[in-house]
């Protein structure tokens, strides 16, 4: 959808991939605010790619996608060397148990593939989404652009 940033060297990198083209654009836009580098891809295919290409400090991943789903992305990057250690936080218009249930995410409850870093269901509400990035990335809980 958009190119990524060009990046100030302290300035972490996040992901969004999202098939909602709204989503993406307003967390963008709110990550950016915020002193993050955002951009977004509104399918999955192509996106291992984009990610080993562009190194995001973080993917925020919807699960439900039309074709190939967030979960295929997320197994991929898990069994790739190149982005296996990138954090992953799930976002879904689902609870977590109802996710599981719809899914099949059995791998992920049987720890067959490992846990992602957060889960957040939509809607997403502002101040969970950047606590639950600070807490990932380890930065203060303050506003990252005015550090």
């Amino acid at each position: 959808m958009s190119d990524p940033p060009e990046i100030e060297p302290r300035r972490s990198k996040i992901l969004i991939v999202d098939d909602e083209r709204d989503i993406v654009e307003y967390l963008t836009m709110v990550l950016e605010d915020e002193g993050f580098a955002a951009y977004g891809l509104t399918q999955t295919s192509g996106a291992l790619e984009q990610i080993i290409a562009q190194k995001p400090n973080l993917v925020l991943l919807d699960v439900m996608m039309p074709g190939h789903t967030g979960l295929s992305l997320y197994r991929a990057m898990r069994g790739s060397p190149a982005t296996k250690d990138i954090p992953v936080v799930i976002i879904s218009g689902y609870a977590r148990k109802e996710e599981f249930a719809m899914l099949d995410l059995s791998e992920l409850e049987s720890g067959s593939l490992p846990r992602p870093e957060g889960y957040l269901e939509k809607p997403i509400a502002v101040a969970t989404l950047l606590a639950t990035i600070r807490r990932i990335l380890g930065r203060p809980e303050t506003r990252s652009g005015a550090s």
